[in-house]
């Protein structure tokens, strides 16, 4: 990957003079700025930036300020994408939520936004796209059309569980009396019953499915090192629900779920999400990340918000004069009719051919 002319900044109050520099993510001043940091999630371990590039074929770097020690100050994971679709982007990061630069103290990172913009501004570097908000610049466009929603948790699970609305603990309730079972599994069977599940259900919303090796790699890359779980619902031997969680550092995330419609008055989810918070208090994690939800989608967002989740704004950031649009158009509603009325083959297919190029 090359690297543009360098930006040097005059450091500050006894701080050094700080240089941007694009670095491997597997680099280890990276690895150990990641690892220093309370507040680093699993988007930014290398493995999660490593999982996109042997999926996708993007090329991955992390863009990071240092001083002439080559000590790191601040830093920020980014993958270029060449998409059929909207063209040649540079993405911190494709298929992630969010993903918050990690810096010491406000110089740091206002040098690692004053770095990202001179790399905007060369001529052979592609759109910029940021998964969060920057401080406030001309050159900084930000916009947001989701939220995230983030739970406190605490060693004992029964005082987080206090904030949980009444129909959730009723919900709890029910699914245990109606014989729901939770089985948290770490091996690729589970993956694969997970898969299965959410295959259905990509094609009863419509969509395409993430193509089956980015799963495998999951299992492969994360769940198999223990930096991640699946958790399913089962009734007798039929699976209701299931879904993928990731953690690292004090974060545990929630980052793809799916049920059987048919199966919904069971409660699967709800014992689900309570059976995920029982593990994390359990484990000594401090935050629950429940992932963005569409702001439209008012029943995921009423869901999420009744396990005492707080709702905040996901502002997303580029380096141009027009936030990104979403594919709209035509090609959206005729994908949907024909994978809702066709075999599940065709949705794992057009996953498998498509999805690459919507890199977002």
């Amino acid at each position: 990957m090359r690297c543009p002319e360098k930006l040097r900044h005059t450091g500050e109050k006894g701080m050094p003079e700080l240089e941007m520099v694009l670095l491997n993510p597997l680099d280890a001043r990276w690895v150990d700025l990641t690892v220093s940091q309370p507040h680093a999630n699993i988007f930014h371990h290398p493995a999660w930036t490593k999982l996109l590039s042997e999926c996708y074929g993007y090329r991955s770097f992390v863009v990071a300020i240092c001083d002439a020690g080559n000590n790191i100050y601040a830093g920020l994971p980014m993958m270029e994408v060449g998409c059929l679709l909207t063209g040649r982007r540079w993405i911190s990061l494709p298929f992630t939520d969010h993903c918050a630069p990690l810096y010491d103290g406000a110089e740091s990172l206002s040098c690692l936004a004053d770095s990202i913009i001179h790399l905007s501004k060369d001529q052979r570097t592609p759109k910029i796209e940021l998964r969060c908000e920057f401080p406030s610049h001309p050159a900084i466009r930000s916009y947001s059309n989701h939220v995230l929603h983030t739970l406190p948790l605490c060693p004992d699970s029964d005082l987080v569980a206090v904030r949980f609305h009444s129909t959730h603990r009723r919900n709890i309730k029910v699914a245990y009396k109606r014989g729901v079972r939770i089985k948290r599994g770490d091996q690729q069977k589970h993956m694969d019953a997970f898969y299965r599940l959410h295959l259905q259900t990509r094609r009863r919303q419509g969509v395409p499915i993430q193509p089956r090796r980015f799963f495998d790699i999951i299992q492969s890359s994360l769940i198999e090192k223990g930096l991640g779980f699946v958790l399913l619902a089962y009734k007798n031997d039929d699976c209701l629900a299931a879904s993928v969680f990731l953690h690292w550092q004090s974060t545990l995330t929630y980052k793809f779920g799916a049920s059987a419609a048919e199966s919904l008055h069971f409660r699967p989810n709800n014992l689900l999400f309570w059976s995920a918070i029982h593990w994390g208090c359990e484990h000594g994690y401090t935050l629950f990340d429940m992932g963005k939800t569409d702001l439209s989608n008012t029943g995921l967002r009423a869901f999420k918000s009744s396990f005492g989740a707080e709702e905040v704004s996901i502002a997303y950031s580029t380096m141009s004069s027009e936030p990104s649009r979403p594919i709209t158009g035509k090609f959206i509603p005729i994908m949907q009719k024909t994978i809702r009325s066709s075999p599940l083959w065709v949705c794992q297919a057009m996953g498998e051919l498509l999805y690459k190029h919507f890199g977002s």
